[in-house]
């Protein structure tokens, strides 16, 4: 009688556990994992602060003063704008639409990158206003079951980019043969 009642105590606190296990995974996940390097070209870039708004609203200030990494965690399922600034830098920024499908797991709930951001110097004496637009966009890709960013609109973007920074080069150089 007493092995029967202890198997059946035993057996419950099993089926509970088991049960607030699986609760626990299949519950809501609620926040994306971000990690991010900032460089600029193959540098260190120092005294970074990241900026997060949440539909254009500041949701969130991060100082990352002697290293060039951070980690923090995003609302989902919402829009979010990563704005890297720097003293002397230019700001570069991304967009990352957090929306995730009903099922997935923690793991999926990260996206990691690494930014290269313009020293202000190196893009002197030329309009610059197109660095105001993000150079990424990332979404949840449903096949590939993780945060991925838009491949075309980077590659547009980088070249943008790289061609603002050769006509900067031309500037300067231009500049030095009229002296």
């Amino acid at each position: 009688m007493k092995t029967s009642y202890l198997f059946a105590r035993i057996s419950l606190l099993l089926i509970f556990a088991i049960g607030l296990n699986f609760q626990v995974v299949a519950g809501p996940l609620d926040s994306l994992e971000l990690k991010g390097m900032i460089f600029n070209n193959n540098s260190r870039v120092k005294d970074v602060v990241v900026n997060i708004y949440n539909h254009n609203k500041l949701f969130k200030e991060i100082h990352v003063k002697s290293s060039n990494r951070f980690v923090t965690n995003l609302p989902v399922n919402t829009i979010v704008t990563i704005e890297i600034t720097a003293p002397n830098f230019h700001a570069k920024r991304f967009v990352i639409d957090t929306k995730v499908p009903g099922k997935i797991t923690k793991s999926q709930l990260m996206y990691s990158f690494d930014i290269d951001i313009f020293k202000e110097d190196e893009l002197k004496n030329i309009n610059t206003s197109f660095l105001d637009f993000p150079v990424g966009l990332v979404s949840f890709d449903k096949k590939k079951r993780k945060f991925i960013r838009n491949k075309q609109y980077t590659k547009r973007m980088k070249k943008a980019y790289l061609k603002l920074w050769a006509e900067s080069q031309e500037a300067e150089r231009q500049g030095k043969g009229l002296e």
